[in-house]
């Protein structure tokens, strides 16, 4: 038996095996591209490492991609395996039983729970709260991330490995719940302690965006460079952040520059790199930068690769922007058919928010940007009340306000010029 620094038992006779998996979740704390790799050390040092294979299958199924969550029940199974054979503690059972809920049921909110009651029992640990916190993301749900660090934190003592990370998603969910000051003065402490804090300095982006302080974003981004080295690809989220506080700005060209150089610098797999670039080339267009169709095209062909995914709402309706800012009509057609007949089956978590509102949203996106524009205004006024439940945070679903409000102005001018 191992433990971790925060007193964490870890089931293993190898140290090198404790030692490798609390660096993976270091990495993910601090959005560290050498996650999986230390991850897979902790599993080469003990294939029966039963949190190894717990976080490498909800690695699988936060990635929102089915080639690869297909791979997370083979994880869960190599838990079940090593539980079998070797015994385990209550924490890694219910490590365990959370993954398979999500993998096997593709219940979100059940998985989330199970984390959460893990990080009840002991609110030291870190990658139980860390997942949670993932997981509510996705499902929009930012008072339940926030009620879990609040209730964990002040069980930490400063000085455990872990804290300042902590601090910097509660900044976040601060920021999310309607708390940007508070966000702020929280993030600026966790990445003082923690300069290496990705997520806590895009927390406090998230707040001075939130403010309309966006020279200071700028400038606190800009203080940041230093500190992306090592990061994973969530450093082109941060550049996202830039672009749109140079938008706001007016500085339309830097935003465009961002976009090319760093946000979308090549081609990506990843949804949420997708997500980006589809979110800053809309904006771009609506600010009137010709954004060129080669750009749009780029995008599309993964959008189209990715349209029978269906694994996060909140993704699907970027696919759905793609492929109508391309113009790909039938390819956008056959995925609005496969979102409704998905939303139809009820057969997960994200059935179920595509049935709520992520359909409805996805056929207005369709609309406002294929020139429908009073149906697209409609469709996504009904969605904006509920949209959070599709995931993401306030400066994403941004977009989609914009979207709605564009479509309406749009429609109003027709209006009068048929009058």
């Amino acid at each position: 038996m191992q433990h971790d620094p925060r007193g964490t038992a870890i089931t293993t006779p190898s140290a090198v095996a404790a030692r490798e998996l609390e660096a993976a979740v270091i990495a993910l704390l601090g959005q560290k591209a050498e996650g999986g790799a230390r991850l897979a050390a902790a599993l080469a040092a003990d294939p029966m490492l039963v949190a190894g294979h717990a976080m490498a299958g909800f690695a699988q199924m936060m990635s929102a991609r089915r080639p690869i969550m297909a791979e997370a029940p083979r994880s869960l199974a190599r838990a079940r395996d090593a539980l079998e054979a070797r015994g385990g503690t209550p924490r890694e059972r219910a490590l365990t039983q959370a993954l398979a809920a999500w993998a096997e049921g593709g219940d979100m909110e059940r998985a989330a729970a199970g984390l959460e009651a893990i990080a009840q029992q002991d609110p030291r640990d870190a990658l139980a709260l860390r997942l949670a916190h993932g997981i509510r993301f996705m499902l929009g749900d930012a008072p339940a991330m926030r009620a879990a660090l609040e209730a964990a934190l002040p069980r930490w003592d400063p000085a455990l490995p872990g804290h300042a990370y902590m601090q910097g998603c509660l900044a976040f969910a601060l920021e999310e719940t309607g708390e940007p000051e508070a966000a702020e003065t929280l993030g600026r402490r966790a990445v003082a302690a923690e300069p290496g804090d990705l997520w806590g300095a895009h927390a406090v982006a998230h707040a001075l965006g939130a403010q309309g302080r966006m020279r200071e974003g700028l400038a606190w981004l800009r203080w940041l460079e230093p500190h992306l080295a090592g990061g994973s690809n969530f450093v082109r989220h941060v550049h996202w952040h830039r672009a749109l506080f140079h938008l706001a700005l007016g500085q339309e060209d830097a935003a465009l520059a961002l976009h090319d150089a760093k946000v979308w610098a090549e081609p990506s797999e990843d949804v949420r790199d997708l997500m980006n670039a589809a979110s800053l080339l809309w904006r771009l267009e609506a600010a009137g930068v010709a954004v060129g169709a080669r750009r749009w095209q780029g995008l599309a062909d993964i959008a189209e690769a990715r349209a029978a995914d269906r694994a996060w709402a909140f993704a699907d309706l970027h696919h759905v922007l793609c492929l109508a800012a391309a113009g790909r009509r039938e390819a956008l057609a056959r995925m609005l058919a496969g979102l409704a007949r998905h939303a139809g089956s009820e057969a997960d978590s994200q059935a179920r928010v595509l049935a709520a509102v992520g359909l409805a949203a996805a056929r207005g996106v369709a609309a406002a940007v294929a020139g429908e524009a009073a149906e697209g205004a409609r469709l996504l006024d009904a969605a904006i009340p509920r949209l959070h439940a599709a995931g993401g945070s306030h400066a994403q679903r941004e977009l989609f306000v914009a979207m709605r409000d564009q479509a309406a102005e749009r429609a109003r001018a027709a209006g009068r010029q048929r009058g």
